[in-house]
């Protein structure tokens, strides 16, 4: 196989109206790509070629890990990521499980105050900040289920399945030994992210196109928040499945139909 060099990859990514200034957050999955010379560090350097030094570019850096330490836990959502998130420059939010990984000239506005935040994805998150940045998600080689800015449109909404979950105090709190703190409307169980990818491209919110062998979904942050939330304010459980046999999605489909939400 003919390996994928970091030129194509810009041009790639340029094509799919990638922009020097972008600010951007990235998803993604490097085997998909197919063989790519210098291997994540090379998606990352093309990734900062065409946003330009004006530019941001941020990953997410979910971990699971109690206690959260934002300094040691690696990300747990590909090489990519994690190659980012041990690069010098990148500057990683202070946020259990939700944390994200920025560098660039927007990042630490972007990642700031995560720490603060009344819950994971919602107001003064960097996912709203991506949103009133004007910004882009790369999908790449991936699918919707990985687009996890669309929990900061469940959150806007007030999902009815969202739920508070008490979580052991993360390190960069003061004496977070033996201390908990509680996550507002956590976002656990199951979605039908991918069902969404249609009004999508309706929409004209996200433009496809392959970088190397993988498809790459590129979207416009604030064109798929106003579909979502046009969509939730039809169908409160629009990102729920239909699956009469999923053990998250069932039940509230279920309430839904006999009036009780």
């Amino acid at each position: 196989m003919k390996p994928i060099r970091k030129e194509q990859i810009v041009f790639d990514l340029q094509l799919g109206g990638i922009q020097r200034g972008d600010v951007v957050m990235m998803h993604s999955a490097l085997s998909s790509i197919g063989y790519v010379e210098g291997g994540a560090d090379t998606v990352i350097d093309a990734v900062l070629e065409a946003i330009g030094p004006e530019g941001t570019f941020a990953v997410s850096t979910m971990s699971f890990h109690n206690p959260f330490d934002a300094a040691t836990d690696p990300s747990t959502v590909g090489i990519i990521s994690e190659t980012h998130r041990l690069r010098k420059e990148s500057i990683r939010s202070l946020r259990p499980v939700h944390s994200i990984n920025a560098i660039g000239a927007r990042a630490r506005e972007l990642t700031q105050d995560h720490a603060l935040c009344e819950t994971n994805c919602g107001a003064g998150s960097p996912y709203l900040k991506l949103r009133d940045m004007g910004g882009k998600i790369i999908l790449l080689g991936v699918d919707m289920n990985r687009n996890t800015t669309l929990h900061a449109i469940e959150d806007v909404m007030d999902a009815v399945y969202l739920v508070n979950q008490e979580i052991p105090a993360p390190t960069y709190m003061p004496d977070f030994q033996g201390k908990t703190m509680v996550m507002k409307k956590f976002c656990p169980g199951h979605r039908n992210f991918i069902g969404f990818t249609p009004d999508l491209r309706r929409e004209e919110a996200m433009v496809e196109v392959c970088v190397g062998h993988a498809l790459a979904k590129i979207i416009d942050v604030r064109k798929m928040f106003a579909l979502g939330q046009r969509r939730m304010q039809e169908d409160p459980l629009f990102f729920l499945c239909k699956n009469e046999n999923c053990e998250h999605c069932a039940p509230f489909r279920k309430r839904q139909a006999e009036g009780r939400l």
